[in-house]
């Protein structure tokens, strides 16, 4: 099969899984991209960083077209959104300077580990009926900046640690995915920009991350990542919670394997 029918799948299928789940499509490009890469041979000395990277741009387009069908169909709690974004903002940029820095060897080994250890604990979690759409939400500061730092390094959306953290402080569980899909925006796009803006001023970085970027790879993904988000994120509307729970834990807890025994 051709390269590029590929990276076709691979928007596609990132792109449903995402928006159905408001990962961002990252959880699915990273691994897609970094097998496809290895597969290829292409980028050889910096594998993990360059589907990293690719992700992140890719990520972007994933998120913003399903949040918009999750705002149409009124899941987003904007609240939540505007609270956080200063730490994501802040997270974001330091996550994508640390890239340039780290090895693909630790970068694969967090990621592994964090999705599994995330899908047991959500797929032990019991599910609340009383939703608090209002409630302060515990700590919401530093996680946002934690979540911005390590969702920049992982090449991801967000979602695998917003979504958690939404549905532990009382969100349901289709607004929890809906919110974080919204979040992926800033995630990606102001992080990768605001390195830009930064290597740009301070010529700090022997690399920045447009260095790490395949961008044929990016282009294809991104034609079908914007229809196939756009189509997950009408499915969870539709879709019973229990059973989004049950894929959402599935697809972290696969993908954290997989990374960790390639």
């Amino acid at each position: 099969m051709s390269i590029y029918w590929l990276y076709l799948i691979t928007g596609a299928i990132g792109g449903f899984i995402g928006g159905l789940l408001g990962l961002g499509g990252g959880i699915i490009f990273v691994p897609f991209l970094f097998f496809i890469f290895s597969l290829y041979d292409l980028h050889p000395s910096h594998v993990m960083q360059s589907a990293v990277c690719t992700s992140l741009v890719c990520v972007i387009l994933s998120s913003l077209s399903a949040a918009i069908k999750h705002n149409k169909n009124k899941l987003i709690n904007w609240r939540l959104v505007k609270i956080m974004l200063p730490g994501l903002i802040l997270g974001s940029i330091i996550g994508v300077s640390v890239i340039t820095i780290l090895t693909s060897d630790v970068i694969k080994l967090y990621y592994g580990i964090l999705l599994i250890i995330i899908s047991i604990y959500l797929i032990n979690e019991k599910e609340k009926n009383n939703y608090h759409t209002n409630r302060e939400h515990k700590h919401i500061n530093i996680f946002s900046f934690i979540t911005g730092f390590i969702s920049n390094i992982l090449g991801i959306g967000g979602g695998t640690l917003t979504t958690p953290y939404f549905k532990f402080n009382g969100e349901s569980m289709k607004t929890s995915i809906a919110t974080a899909a919204a979040c992926g925006v800033p995630i990606a796009l102001l992080g990768i920009l605001g390195v830009l803006v930064i290597s740009t001023i301070f010529p700090i970085f022997g690399k920045t991350v447009l260095d790490f970027i395949d961008f044929h790879a990016f282009f294809l993904i991104s034609v079908s990542t914007l229809i196939f988000s756009y189509i997950g994120a009408g499915v969870t509307y539709k879709t019973n919670t229990q059973i989004l729970k049950k894929i959402f834990c599935m697809t972290l807890f696969l993908v954290g394997i997989t990374i960790l025994i390639y």
